[in-house]
């Protein structure tokens, strides 16, 4: 007789920097449970972030928008920048009172330039903002489509990107990008916490 799968809600604090190994660390752990012998039913995260990599962000995006599993996530104070794109690849989007949401231009660390470099280094690093910046918006624009009681067009995003713009809980709902103001009641047990503390004990 086949063994009887134990189905259960999965709940992750993620108050982490979006960066490569943050994303590792999430779609493998994700992953590894899809292999074991405990189906996850619903991943349920509670997010802040002051934001990090816009380009890990559009990967993880992508990557809840594929798993097969009911998601959820919670905006617990600030999603800002890449946390953005994150945020919205979540099926059921929900802000705590007081959150905030903040969006604005791609930028890039100095490191992404070598030492020396020249007219065609800097032509590649403006094409690859420009991108990310478009993706970013294209992303917003869907995902709040029709969401909330007053639409964001391009237009308006792509301006919101140019000023840095912050969005309070409330214009959050009115703008679709979150379905609800709530705070949740996290379980006694059972909760992996993915934090910057966290992911600095692992190694690379």
């Amino acid at each position: 007789m086949a063994e009887e799968q134990v189905t259960k809600t999965q709940h992750i604090w993620c108050s982490a920097v979006i960066t490569k190994k943050m994303e590792d660390v999430l779609v493998g752990f994700i992953c590894n449970q899809a292999q074991s012998s405990v189906g996850v039913s619903e991943y349920i995260i509670y997010l802040s972030t002051l934001g990090g990599s816009p380009f890990c962000a559009v990967n993880l995006y992508s990557f809840i928008k594929s798993i097969p599993q009911k998601t959820t996530v919670y905006n617990m104070g600030n999603v800002f920048s890449a946390g953005v794109p994150f945020f919205l690849g979540f099926q059921n989007r929900i802000g705590v009172p007081d959150c905030s949401f903040m969006i604005h231009q791609t930028t890039l660390p100095r490191t992404a330039l070598p030492e020396q470099f020249n007219v065609f280094d800097i032509d590649t690093q403006k094409e690859s903002l420009l991108s990310t910046d478009e993706k970013t918006q294209n992303i917003i624009q869907k995902e709040t489509a029709n969401k909330g009681t007053k639409n964001l067009t391009l237009a308006t995003i792509k301006k919101a990107f140019q000023n840095t713009t912050t969005y309070t809980a409330t214009e959050a709902k009115k703008y679709g990008l979150i379905d609800k103001i709530e705070l949740p009641k996290l379980p006694e047990a059972g909760v992996i916490y993915l934090t910057d503390q966290y992911l600095a004990t692992l190694p690379g």
